[in-house]
């Protein structure tokens, strides 16, 4: 991946004044170059009430689709209960099963689909959670052989990290990697910069601990969290492990030509790649081409070759920014790893964010049906106060025409 051909800061502020969005029966192309259309007509399904967020799209080997959330609004005796949610659909995303209240602990829910068909789920559980029987964060794998109708879970919490302190808050990657020897790779951390590369042969009943990761130019001192917290790894051609990692923008060298945003929240951390040619012992860092308070990634490979990077713009870091929400862009991938075309061909998949909430929702992973149809999933924050009015929807959408034709010249 040559990170210097990468577009090198997404779409500025400066580029995007004028930006007029179209109604919520479209999906907005932003400077548009290889599709030569402005907007794609799109089909948008609500799922569940208000308070349900996050979620996460799968699509099994069988064709059916599953989307899991959470509820962020359910309260038990002054304490949270976020209880997990799912709901099915065998026609692509047109009908979905009524909402399911899943008996699984855990926010944040994200799937992993394997080539044998083994379904993960990973989740954290809040200290504040009143099924939280400990005084500290903890992590759950939740592991399903059919289909996610029966469930075993594996709790992970800071007596699995080698170096972690007591209570330590504890972390993992989004998904679990199959890689193409058919082992799993997984990412476990803890504060204070411990980062550990789990390895399973056994597609998951157990776990290799051992690996220790180490990232070339990161000050471990600044960290808050481990590296691997919320990473999405791929496998590149060369056998070249890759990782989506989400950091604080504090930590990292500022974006070429950018100056790192003055705040503390966490809404404004930015996207970088790891890359390991050890199996996951030592990593280095590129850029991705992103942006300040891009994050919540994923990468669907096309059925026509192509990559499909599917994102949520959390926080805008000026007013101009692009719409808060889930975006797309194209990409190519290569023997080392993959391009994506930040400065062009930007699909904003959910705008229904108002201007003026202070975030985005999420998550927004894409899958694609046998006749090229798209189905992405997101969270958008209403106009009520934020951290209430949260609503999901799926939106079914697909390139156009021009778009399908060219799968060369994407970057």
């Amino acid at each position: 991946m040559n990170s210097q051909n990468s577009g090198i800061a997404g779409l500025r502020p400066s580029q995007t004044k004028s930006i007029k969005l179209c109604g919520p029966d479209r999906i907005q192309v932003l400077r548009p170059k290889i599709l030569k259309v402005d907007s794609l007509p799109a089909e948008r399904l609500p799922l569940g009430k208000q308070g349900d967020y996050k979620p996460c799209i799968a699509r099994l080997p069988s064709g059916e689709l599953l989307v899991v959330a959470f509820d962020s609004l359910k309260k038990v005796h002054g304490r949270l209960q976020e209880d997990m949610l799912l709901w099915r659909s065998t026609d692509g995303g047109r009908a979905w099963s009524e909402r399911q209240v899943l008996g699984l602990l855990g926010r944040e829910p994200y799937f992993s689909v394997m080539r044998d068909r083994t379904l993960f789920i990973t989740t954290h559980l809040l200290e504040q959670d009143i099924r939280n029987k400990d005084d500290y964060l903890s992590c759950y794998l939740h592991r399903s052989a059919d289909e996610g109708r029966t469930w075993q879970t594996l709790k992970i919490d800071w007596r699995d990290v080698p170096g972690a302190s007591p209570k330590a808050e504890v972390g993992t990657s989004r998904n679990l990697l199959e890689l193409e020897d058919g082992s799993l790779v997984w990412g476990v951390c803890a504060t204070g910069g411990l980062d550990y590369l789990w390895r399973s042969s056994d597609r998951g009943f157990t776990w290799d601990k051992s690996l220790r990761c180490e990232f070339t130019g990161i000050d471990k001192a600044k960290l808050w969290w481990g590296l691997l917290a919320e990473t999405v790894f791929w496998q590149a051609r060369s056998k070249d492990l890759l990782a989506l990692i989400r950091a604080d923008q504090k930590v990292l060298h500022p974006i070429p030509g950018t100056r790192i945003p003055d705040t503390k929240s966490d809404h404004f951390e930015r996207l970088v790649v790891g890359r390991s040619k050890n199996r996951g012992l030592d990593w280095a860092l590129e850029e991705l081409g992103s942006y300040y308070g891009e994050m919540y990634p994923s990468i669907l490979r096309l059925r026509d070759g192509r990559l499909l990077l599917t994102f949520t713009v959390r926080s805008a870091v000026e007013p101009q920014q692009p719409p808060l929400g889930v975006h797309a862009v194209l990409g190519i991938e290569e023997e080392d790893g993959f391009r994506f075309a930040f400065e062009h061909d930007r699909f904003v998949l959910d705008a229904k964010t108002p201007i003026g909430q202070a975030s985005g929702g999420g998550f927004g992973p894409t899958v694609q049906l046998d006749d090229g149809t798209l189905v992405t999933s997101y969270s958008y924050a209403g106009p009520g106060e934020w951290g209430t009015d949260f609503h999901c929807e799926v939106v079914r959408w697909r390139l156009s025409e021009d778009a399908e034709d060219d799968a060369v010249s994407m970057v």
